[in-house]
C-alpha cells in the first residue's frame, strides 16, 4: 500500500456513504468521482455518482459530507458537453493533467475539473480515475445515443 493509498481509499468510502443511498431501486453505480465546479469567484466541490440512467451531482463540504440537495442529470437533459484535453483520445485525457469537463443542461452549466490519471493518480487512486472514465462515457452516450 502506497503512502497516499489510504487517503484515496478514505475519500472513496466517503463518496460511497454520500452517493449510494441516493440510488433508486434496481439502479447500479458504475463510477464515483470528486470534481470541482469553478465559478467566477468561488468553487463548488461535487461528489458525482454515475449510473447508466443519470448523474447524481451532490455538493460536498470540506470533509466530503453532503451539503445541500443533489442535482440529477439524465442523458436526455444533456444539451451540450465537451472534454478539453482530448488530444490523444480518452486514454490520453485520463493520463493527462486535469482538463475541463463541461456539461450544459436546460438549468445548469458545469465547468468541472477532476483529478484522476497521470501524475495525480498517486493521490487520487483507481476509483477516482474509473469514476472520471464513467462520467466521460456517460456524456458520450448521452450525446450519441445510437452508439
Amino acid at each position: 500500500m502506497g503512502v497516499f493509498d489510504k487517503g484515496a481509499q478514505q475519500a472513496d468510502e466517503k463518496l460511497h456513504a454520500v452517493l449510494d443511498p441516493q440510488l433508486l431501486a434496481g439502479e447500479t453505480m458504475v463510477g464515483r468521482l470528486i470534481a470541482t465546479h469553478s465559478k467566477t469567484f468561488s468553487a463548488i466541490v461535487y461528489g458525482i455518482g454515475v449510473t447508466s440512467q443519470r448523474l447524481i451531482m451532490q455538493p460536498l463540504g470540506r470533509t466530503l459530507e453532503a451539503k445541500g440537495e443533489p442535482i440529477t442529470v439524465a442523458p436526455a437533459d444533456v444539451r451540450k458537453s465537451s472534454v478539453d484535453g482530448f488530444g490523444g483520445g480518452l486514454s490520453e485525457f485520463l493520463k493527462a493533467e486535469p482538463g475541463e469537463i463541461r456539461i450544459e443542461t436546460a438549468d445548469h452549466k458545469f465547468k468541472l475539473a477532476a483529478l484522476g490519471g497521470g501524475l495525480d493518480q498517486v493521490f487520487t487512486g483507481d476509483a477516482q480515475r474509473d469514476g472520471k472514465r464513467a462520467l466521460i462515457e456517460f456524456l458520450y452516450t448521452a450525446r450519441n445515443p445510437s452508439g
